[in-house]
């Protein structure tokens, strides 16, 4: 018995030995670097949390927004950050140019796009403002423009369900329901696109309706109106159409001076009333006299009958149309007998 003990004793001492010698001079990994890599691979595959930090974009020491966050987070694997509860301004030119709050921000760094849910824009002229633009703002989408551009003190403000931008563009769009309102003219579109500061503003539909506030059952309608702001012109292209009282009048091409409280339509402009049709190349409507001047080849049509003249004036206010200038009458032979 006394030499089974010793004999598994020196047995176990051998085991131990050989497992010594194994661990010392057996080739295995580099458990160091396998460490790091595995360390690494979890590393690209958490999401990294954040409280109380500044995102920003810049390119070429040019600075296009900051996003300060209550709270965020990065998927690195996706490339995309959640921005909770943000603060943020877009630069120009390095100058704050609009400001925004926003419950909640993607941030897709890959394409360089941020997208703002349930965002309230403002530039510091309408800060003051923001409670009472607030209760402006309709169920969708609202963007509310200066009556003029020499209203310095008015400013711009926002509403929006969702707004994107995007540095390849360095565009805002807001896509889906839109009420927008500059002055006089309150209008609906389907999409809207501009720069930051709200300058040059694009809105886009099928088509768009805009409506003449000062004049009781008044629209025009286009395939697309860019407001520029800054010289209170406001352009239109496809399908255009004013409406009002019974009148109807089409065109190619539509300018409205707001300084000037004048539209200018071309070419190619039609006017129906009643069974009465008036054309012409040009038409101005002066909004404050509610009345359109017809010129550049101006004629008058009704039934058979043909007028013509140097230009014919159509009354919207007492609905009637006047053949002004040199008048050249034709009269089918069948009227005459």
């Amino acid at each position: 018995m006394e030499l089974f003990k010793k004999l598994f004793i020196a047995a176990l001492i051998v085991l131990l030995i050989l497992f010594f010698a194994w661990a010392v001079f057996a080739p295995k990994k580099d458990m160091n670097r396998e460490m790091a890599k595995t360390l690494q691979e979890q590393k690209g595959r958490l999401d990294l949390y954040f409280k109380g930090v500044t995102f920003q974009e810049t390119q070429g020491g040019k600075k296009y927004w900051e996003i300060k966050a209550k709270t965020s987070s990065i998927n690195k694997s996706t490339g995309i950050a959640s921005i909770e509860e943000a603060n943020g301004t877009f630069f120009r030119e390095g100058k704050p140019v609009l400001k925004f709050i926003s419950p909640s921000v993607r941030w897709d760094m890959e394409r360089k796009e941020i997208i703002l849910q349930n965002p309230i824009g403002y530039d510091l002229k309408a800060e003051p403002r923001i409670a009472s633009l607030i209760k402006q703002a309709k169920n969708i989408s609202t963007f509310i423009l200066p009556a003029r551009a020499q209203n310095r003190n008015e400013g711009f403000f926002f509403k929006a369900r969702e707004l994107s931008w995007k540095l390849s563009t360095e565009k805002i769009i807001c896509v889906g329901g839109i009420y927008l309102k500059k002055g006089e003219l309150a209008g609906m579109a389907e999409k809207l696109e501009s720069d930051v500061g709200l300058e040059k503003v694009n809105i886009f539909g099928s088509p768009c309706v805009i409506n003449l506030i000062n004049l009781s059952l008044t629209s025009l309608e286009a395939k697309t109106f860019l407001v520029d702001s800054l010289n209170d012109v406001i352009t239109a292209s496809g399908g255009i159409k004013l409406t009002a009282d019974g009148f109807e009048l089409t065109a190619d091409q539509l300018e409205y001076r707001q300084r000037e409280d004048t539209l200018f339509f071309r070419p190619m402009v039609e006017i129906n009333y009643l069974g009465t049709r008036a054309e012409s190349k040009v038409a101005s409507f002066n909004i404050k006299k509610n009345e359109i001047a017809m010129t550049d080849n101006a004629k008058l049509t009704r039934g058979g009958s043909q007028l013509t003249g140097d230009r014919v004036m159509v009354s919207l206010k007492h609905k009637t149309f006047k053949v002004v200038g040199k008048t050249r009458i034709v009269i089918p032979d069948e009227e005459i007998k």
